[in-house]
């Protein structure tokens, strides 16, 4: 069984307060209010700061809004924020934020515990911060390791020892308060945006609470309530303490004094047990939370499987602890708590914006599934995650830009992997989504021949016996339009819905890979001929209507009057026919040498030149010549011609070359087997005969010319197409 099932099955053991809120707020306020706040408040200006502040808590109150939706909807497993985004985006989007996640939580281990011997340093000069931060980081991993509760429950004295701190803090005052209050930045100070970035990890606790999801009694209660009373708490707390700090001392001091919380409070020892207390529990929350990050990662594998394993009755994941202690050692080893800070912020935005994008991607694709009982507008979550995203860039551009390199190349890597999941997620909803209101703006904007589109259907029949119509048509449209491989079964539904399903599942294999931009059905007919008909005029919607059919040449003569009466039908309903004789002695050739038969623009004409375009525009015609061959009866029509086609090939800026062929006393079959010895596919344009009309001395005439030919494709255009405005700027008269 796998760890991820573990978590699902075992009776959780938190609540909202000792589970979500507790270790929320200990980290919330934690380093940066003891430590760097003066700095950002002397850096910023009081204003300044507050805007800090409440940009900061915008983000976090959208990401706990998204947060407490997705929560209400559906469980949040074992992973918090991992598991919200999987779940909401696909494991590639999961691991893509998962894995940096994990790497974030895991150094802010470091960045507390850097935080937290820093404080030590006024009474300590000669501690070594590397030593003393080794050793801190063992014993708190050693406290996390042995027991969940035993840390959690640690916390509460931390939690009285903060709010004395915060009591000593309020309550003192500066020996010399400044004159004035400096609302504003003063000259040579820090840019905003570093500002920002050293501040910003102050509020990224929430995602303390998240990630001990999987050890909540009721996550779908506990999460929103703890997480959102967290954000609220700190918002308080964070916005009346820039207030305090610029009526208390000037920016100078701000900046220069890192202690200056310490001078300010009524007594600076209620300060050092609360820098201590918030320093270590927050370090603890996240020793707590990033090994149950990564063991939900390999546990879907997303990282080594030795990760995923858990110890002792509630699955403690003391695998992922390790590796949790040996990053935050780097952390420590770098001794830098500004870098570290400016690492935590890329990290966190990044993960608070696609959790904030899971969230208003899931209400904007309206799924069914998607039932939160606390309900948040699509627009609070998007503006959330732009918020991340573009605070992300104002912070420091070139390092957003490196973290969605290393978040874009997680998630290719993830995605060329094969996984399989046994949990869905909203990707199918979005997508649908996307096609819907693009279908319905199509709708609305008025059609213009200029914009024509190969929308092909191929009936086939069973797709392994004309794999040759499924190779053309695919090369054909390729992401130009869409393709569909129809197989009909001839019947009824009582008799054939069981085949049906099994042919939808072996076309589907068929397709999947090789012809990655063709869709194949299956459907049941009561005649062949009427079915393709009904087919043909019904498939598709708001623009992307079926416009093109492909079928196969007929080989037997009885089949020939039924097949003429449905390529009539399709001619009326405005369909274009292309309909391949295939040579199954020369196939394709050697996809070098593709053929018009040339009869001018009109009629068929401006359908073929398309088509030469669109099969040599893919990769196995690249290298094919074109040749357009006409016959005409004197040489002075010869030259005339050969001029006029020159001119439509360039005003068409198609790479083809214009051949003609002074009939002489030659039939047109005999000409038409002696130019085509070396040639791989020949387009030839064809007249149906009159509706009435026997249809076998058609059948015959044209079987006769095909017979000399390599593979043909036969084209008969739609009386709507019009070829000349996707052909030419300035169409010739």
């Amino acid at each position: 069984m796998t760890s991820s099932a573990q978590s699902q099955e075992r009776p959780g053991r938190f609540g909202a307060f000792a589970g979500v809120f507790t270790p929320s707020i200990l980290t919330i306020l934690g380093v940066i209010m003891y430590l760097r706040f003066g700095w950002v408040v002397g850096n910023a200006g009081l204003v300044g700061a507050l805007i800090i502040v409440g940009v900061s808590h915008l983000i976090t109150i959208a990401t706990g809004l998204s947060i407490s939706s997705i929560a209400t909807n559906r469980t949040v497993g074992a992973g918090g924020a991992y598991n919200i985004i999987s779940r909401s985006l696909g494991a590639p989007s999961g691991a893509a934020i998962g894995i940096p996640l994990f790497l974030g939580q895991a150094l802010s281990v470091s960045f507390y515990v850097v935080g937290f011997v820093e404080s030590l340093g006024e009474l300590w000069p000669g501690l070594s911060p590397r030593i003393a931060g080794s050793i801190v980081c063992i014993l708190l991993t050693v406290l996390s390791a042995k027991s969940a509760d035993l840390a959690i429950k640690s916390q509460y004295l931390v939690m009285a020892a903060i709010g004395l701190s915060l009591v000593s803090f309020f309550s003192g005052s500066a020996p010399n308060p400044p004159e004035t209050v400096a609302l504003h930045a003063p000259h040579g100070a820090v840019p905003f945006g570093k500002v920002f970035a050293v501040f910003f990890p102050a509020v990224t606790g929430i995602m303390a609470g998240v990630g001990m999801s999987g050890d909540l009694k009721n996550p779908r209660r506990a999460l929103p309530l703890g997480t959102l009373l967290a954000i609220l708490t700190g918002f308080v707390i964070y916005a009346a303490f820039p207030f305090w700090l610029a009526h208390n001392a000037s920016s100078e001091e701000l900046i220069a004094n890192k202690r200056i919380v310490w001078h300010i409070a009524r007594f600076d020892s209620m300060i050092y047990a609360g820098v201590w207390g918030a320093t270590l529990s927050s370090a603890v929350g996240s020793l707590l939370t990033a090994p149950r990050t990564v063991q939900a990662l390999a546990a879907d594998r997303l990282a080594p499987r030795l990760l995923s394993r858990g110890s002792g009755p509630h699955n403690e994941p003391r695998w992922g602890m390790a590796a949790t202690f040996l990053l935050a050692e780097v952390g420590i080893l770098l001794g830098n708590l500004d870098l570290i800070a400016n690492l935590l912020t890329m990290f966190f935005l990044a993960t608070y914006g696609f959790t904030n994008l899971a969230c208003g991607l899931e209400r904007w694709a309206a799924s069914p599934s998607f039932r939160p009982d606390f309900r948040v507008p699509s627009w609070v979550s998007l503006a959330g995650a732009l918020g991340c995203f573009y605070v992300m860039s104002i912070i420091d551009l070139p390092a957003m830009i490196g973290a969605f390199v290393i978040c874009g190349g997680i998630f290719v890597w993830t995605q060329r992997r094969v996984f399989d999941t046994t949990y869905g997620d909203a990707r199918h909803g979005i997508w649908s989504a996307l096609v819907r209101t693009a279908l319905l703006r199509l709708r609305r904007i008025e059609y213009h021949p200029l914009n024509w589109r190969p929308n092909l259907v191929i009936m086939g029949g069973g797709i392994e016996r004309r794999p040759h119509l499924l190779e053309l048509g695919s090369t054909i449209v390729q992401d130009r339009g869409i393709v569909t491989y129809f197989h009909l079964l001839k019947g009824s539904v009582d008799d054939n819905a069981t085949l049906r399903k099994r042919l939808l599942g072996e076309m589907d294999e068929h397709v999947a890979g090789k012809y990655e931009n063709v869709f194949s059905r299956a459907e049941v007919v009561s005649d062949i001929y009427q079915g393709a008909v009904s087919v043909a005029q019904s498939y598709g919607v708001g623009g992307f209507e079926a416009n093109t059919v492909m079928l196969g040449w007929p080989q037997k003569a009885e089949r020939v009057p039924p097949y003429v009466d449905m390529l009539h039908d399709l001619s009326l309903l405005d369909r274009s026919l292309l309909l391949v004789r295939h040579n199954p002695e020369r196939g394709f050739g050697n996809y070098r040498h593709i053929q018009i038969w040339w009869g001018g623009l009109q009629g068929n004409g401006g359908l073929m030149l398309l088509l030469a375009y669109l099969i040599t525009a893919h990769d196995h015609w690249r290298r094919a010549k074109v040749t357009v061959v006409t016959v005409v009866s004197t040489e002075e029509e010869r030259v005339a011609t050969h001029g006029a086609i020159e001119r439509v090939l360039s005003g068409a800026r198609l790479s083809a070359a214009p051949r003609v062929i002074v009939r002489g006393d030659r039939s047109i079959g005999d000409i038409m087997q002696s130019e085509s010895a070396d040639v791989d596919l020949a387009i030839i344009g064809i007249r149906l005969p009159d509706r009435g009309q026997a249809a076998e001395p058609f059948f015959d005439r044209m079987n006769e010319l095909l017979s000399h030919l390599p593979t043909t494709v036969m084209v008969h255009s739609a009386r709507g197409f019009q070829g000349e405005p996707v052909l030419f700027d300035d169409p010739p008269s």
